[in-house]
């Protein structure tokens, strides 16, 4: 902290000033922050457990195959040796890749069928999303759902906006490089690197913005494959799911079948449309460029040693992604924790997971949930109905914290990868299996009802969430640490710390879009329309406040609306969890203040908030974390909410008027 700034002008400075001088960004980095370093903590301790012996009895199949795929990421020797069969196998089974074939070589496979296996074994999301997930309208079920594109260059904006040409031919470059490195004909890789741009700039601009989307209700469209064939007729849907599902099979072994009557949810309709009139523009071999350009960019190109890895280096230097190559062993990392989340989440919590913090992080959560049900009663804008309903979806709002329990048992852990195979010597043979098998139990639960014990991330993970869908809160194990947890820190900097993140994560069932679930996870209007007259022009009044703030650093805009959400949820969750501890603080004994600190403990709970926040980045990164996060950056996060606070206020006798206590504020819950 920065105790000779006026926490009454910057609390972010106040708080974060000398940790921003004593934390220079890294070299392999474009950012750092309190929140970023939690995470490479995590990516530490992970590390040294996957290179930790196999201890026989304790770590069952599951937790060595684990350790047997990162052994083969780190191997760059053996993937040099064998990376070009693993591929050379997957592009026959493409049909060939058109760039890397005779000048003006065709595809031997329909666009629908090259898709649909792309999808079935790589999880491909380069044209469309297609996947399984519960019915946003009937929540014990799931349902096929398609929705727009994961666009390689960061967001739409980038695409498309003067300001990131830099961006673009860059991002050519190294589609050109690579295709030479893969053998192309050096004009064919001019060509065509020219021609994959042009296709996915124009697929970026069909896209909806992501401040377009925040009404699921309004984007949610349930139609049947029947009317998707007749209304979108440029495209062979019933082709393309059948390809899909081909290797997908019910519990009593026989074949999933579509047919015009399965129905699918799609979110933007209008961009379906679109994309049918987009797909006849470009010939059929600039289309399978592009898809298999995405599939080799996502699935080999980043974990390929050099001359790839330099050429990737080059490309995220040139966007001040970083200045050095990270070290390989946080690639394999991070690929395992996503292929493998339960295996590497079991040895992970066996070693850094308190029971007693699971108790603890229980027992505020009951007080934070009391705190929002208080707060509901005081709230005369919502009417008696709605605020009734309200209440019913906290009570019934469940909770994961840490970890399920099954993974202190290996043979439950085991038994859920146990159709993961390792082919020894040979990394993308066995990444690509294990890439299809973590997909194929997605996809299997197109015929399963909804598993609400299932979780949805695993528990070695800096991060918390709130599923709409099932109306829960999730808080794995890797996010209870500090700094935004320790059972002996005073009990207002863990309120301060987690206490806020449980209250962000409550709010999210009734910002701008959690609102729109009831108790179940179902879309549908359970406000009368008055409260929700009242809700929007309260969460009108945090979308202009935030839109008003400027980034210093780079002289930019926040979007106020794209951030709305996590604007209301961050605004929402400092308030329940301050008021949830000075409860708790009337039922237990006061904390002596800490030594050489001048702080209250009341004063902490703020400080610690702020804390979480500490970071800074370079300029790119500024500009890309504005176009793209759904959060507001660091300062803005400190600045916005306790400026909104008058419990702030108070703990730091801020004068009314003051940059930290103006006396226009803004608040929903």
């Amino acid at each position: 902290m920065n105790a000779t700034a006026d926490p009454c002008v910057d609390f972010y400075e106040f708080a974060c000033g000398n940790w921003i001088k004593q934390h220079p960004i890294p070299d392999d980095a474009p950012s750092v922050s309190n929140f970023e370093n939690l995470g490479q903590d995590l990516e530490f301790a992970l590390k040294e457990l996957l290179e930790s012996k196999h201890i026989q009895g304790v770590d069952g199949d599951a937790v060595q195959k684990s350790k047997h795929f990162y052994q083969l990421c780190l191997n760059e020797t053996a993937i040099f040796d064998t990376w070009r069969s693993a591929f050379d196998e997957v592009i026959a089974k493409f049909g060939g890749w058109p760039s890397l074939g005779p000048r003006d070589a065709l595809p031997q496979i329909s666009i629908e069928q090259l898709y649909g296996i792309m999808v079935a074994k790589f999880r491909a999301d380069s044209l469309f999303k297609a996947t399984v997930q519960p019915d946003d309208k009937d929540s014990e079920k799931h349902v096929l759902l398609i929705d727009q594109p994961a666009l390689n260059l960061f967001a739409r904006d980038f695409y498309i906006l003067a300001e990131t040409q830099d961006e673009r031919l860059a991002y050519m470059t190294l589609v050109r490089d690579v295709l030479l490195l893969l053998n192309a004909l050096p004009d064919v890789a001019v060509r065509d690197a020219d021609e994959i741009l042009q296709f996915e700039t124009e697929l970026a601009n069909i896209t909806m913005a992501d401040d377009q989307r925040h009404d699921i209700a309004e984007l949610y469209t349930k139609v049947t494959i029947g009317q998707m064939r007749r209304d979108f007729s440029n495209f062979n849907w019933l082709t393309f799911f059948n390809y899909v599902f081909n290797d997908i099979r019910k519990s009593d072994g026989s074949p999933i079948t579509f047919n015009d009557s399965t129905e699918v949810v799609i979110y933007g309709l209008e961009f379906i449309h679109r994309l049918d009139k987009l797909i006849p523009k470009f010939p059929p071999r600039v289309v399978v460029n592009y898809l298999s350009w995405c599939w080799f960019f996502k699935a080999m190109l980043r974990d390929l040693p050099d001359p790839f890895a330099l050429t990737m280096f080059k490309f995220y230097r040139s966007l001040n992604l970083m200045q050095v190559p990270k070290m390989r062993w946080h690639g394999c990392v991070t690929r395992i924790n996503s292929l493998m989340p339960m295996a590497t989440s079991s040895i992970y919590v066996r070693k850094n997971f308190d029971h007693e913090a699971k108790r603890q992080v229980e027992e505020m959560i009951e007080l934070i949930m009391e705190a929002f049900v208080e707060i509901l009663d005081t709230e005369d804008w919502l009417t008696p109905n709605t605020k009734s309903f309200a209440k019913e979806k906290v009570d019934t709002m469940s909770k994961k914290i840490g970890y399920p329990d099954y993974l202190n048992d290996s043979s439950s852990v085991d038994k859920e990868y146990r159709y993961y195979k390792v082919f020894e010597g040979d990394y993308y043979r066995t990444k690509f299996q294990f890439y299809e098998m973590y997909q194929k139990d997605i996809l299997e639960r197109i015929t399963m009802k909804v598993d609400r014990e299932r979780w949805v991330a695993g528990a070695a993970l800096v991060n918390a969430f709130y599923s709409p869908n099932t109306n829960e809160i999730i808080f794995p194990a890797g996010i209870l640490q500090p700094v935004f947890y320790d059972k002996n820190f005073p009990h207002s900097m863990n309120f301060g710390g987690i206490g806020v993140v449980i209250g962000h994560e409550i709010t999210h069932g009734f910002d701008d879009r959690g609102r729109l679930y009831d108790n179940l996870g179902n879309i549908r209007q359970w406000w009368d329309n008055a409260t929700v007259e009242k809700f929007e022009s309260k969460a009108q009044c945090i979308e202009d406040q935030y839109s008003a703030y400027i980034l210093d650093q780079i002289s930019m805009r926040i979007n106020g609306r794209s951030t709305k959400g996590e604007n209301i949820a961050d605004n929402g969750g400092l308030k329940q969890a301050y008021r949830a501890y000075k409860k708790y603080e009337k039922t237990h004994p006061a904390y002596p203040r800490l030594p050489g600190v001048n702080l209250t403990n009341d004063q902490l709970f703020f400080l610690n908030y702020a804390q979480i926040w500490c970071g800074t980045m370079n300029d790119k990164e500024a500009v890309r974390k504005l176009r793209t996060s759904e959060h507001s950056p660091g300062p803005i996060r400190v600045k916005g909410p306790l400026s909104n606070s008058e419990d702030f206020a108070a703990a730091f006798n801020c004068p009314s008027g003051s940059p930290m206590n103006p006396q226009h504020k803004c608040r929903v819950w």
